[in-house]
């Protein structure tokens, strides 16, 4: 009983309030920004998904905080200081999410315009309808690769082309874990969608909040909680082991300290650091 009460679907509901002020730190700013740019569009006449999501790329570097709040209470167990953990993460991660930031705006626009692109060509001629199926399964193959770059991000010291390589190889490596974290986030997201497109008046603001409120976040625990032990066992541990001797870090030490260490990765102010070789 007491490790049902200690996992991380039963810790979702009892840190719920905790898991929830993480989400608006990082939702409301993207909500903010995202209007901004649709009133942007329509004041221009540039009213396309291009312009639509260009607020994704300047709020994304908070998404590090909400990724590494979920990390501590979903994977690790542990009950941190919301604020103070979500705004060191940003501290941290700010430029390498500015990046993923550039990245996932150029995936959503991209898969949109492709989309209804070969859709519409399909139409005409079935040649077409095999790029479509191709790029749908590369477009998914991307999605799944998403789960793996933020958490490694606030996690592992590594370079950006090494996050996107070895989350790329983990989409093969771990393809069952993937499929389901895939099909776990999709069935609330697709349960919005729904809700956005077939509600009217009162119905469709609630459901519009209800989506700031809780989908990033949700996504988020879902995602991170299936793939984590998966990343775990193939790059390494999010947590230190009490048993083994930790390291005395002194910031001008901190690369020496991990090349003095036997394992391939220290932990270093919260982080995974590799050692050089």
């Amino acid at each position: 009983m007491k490790s049902f009460r200690n996992s991380a679907f039963a810790r979702f509901f009892t840190k719920f309030p905790k898991l929830i002020t993480a989400n608006l730190l990082f939702s409301v700013p993207l909500a903010v920004f995202t209007v901004i740019a649709v009133l942007i569009g329509w004041a221009t006449g540039f009213n396309n998904i291009i312009i639509w999501c260009l607020g994704i790329i300047p709020v994304f570097p908070l998404y590090s905080g909400l990724v590494m709040v979920v990390r501590k209470y979903a994977v690790e167990k542990k009950d941190v200081p919301v604020f103070d953990t979500f705004k060191n993460a940003v501290k941290e991660n700010w430029k390498a999410f500015l990046l993923h930031g550039f990245f996932v705006n150029m995936l959503i626009v991209c898969t949109v315009f492709a989309l209804l692109y070969y859709y519409s060509l399909a139409k005409t001629d079935m040649t077409f309808g095999g790029v479509l199926t191709l790029y749908i399964v590369f477009t998914v193959l991307l999605l799944m690769m998403l789960h793996y770059v933020p958490i490694m991000s606030v996690t592992y010291d590594l370079k950006i082309k090494d996050i996107y390589k070895n989350s790329f190889l983990l989409v093969f490596g771990k393809i069952v874990r993937n499929i389901i974290a895939l099909i776990s986030v999709a069935i609330p997201a697709f349960a919005v969608f729904v809700g956005v497109m077939f509600t009217e008046g009162i119905w469709f603001y609630v459901t519009g909040i209800l989506a700031i409120l809780i989908l990033p976040m949700l996504y988020s625990y879902i995602s991170i909680s299936i793939v984590a032990k998966g990343l775990q066992d193939t790059v390494g541990s999010f947590t230190v082991d009490p048993k083994k001797p930790q390291p005395v870090v002194i910031e001008e030490y901190e690369k020496e300290v991990a090349n003095k260490s036997e394992s391939d990765y220290v932990f270093i102010n919260g982080k995974m650091v590799k050692r050089d070789k």
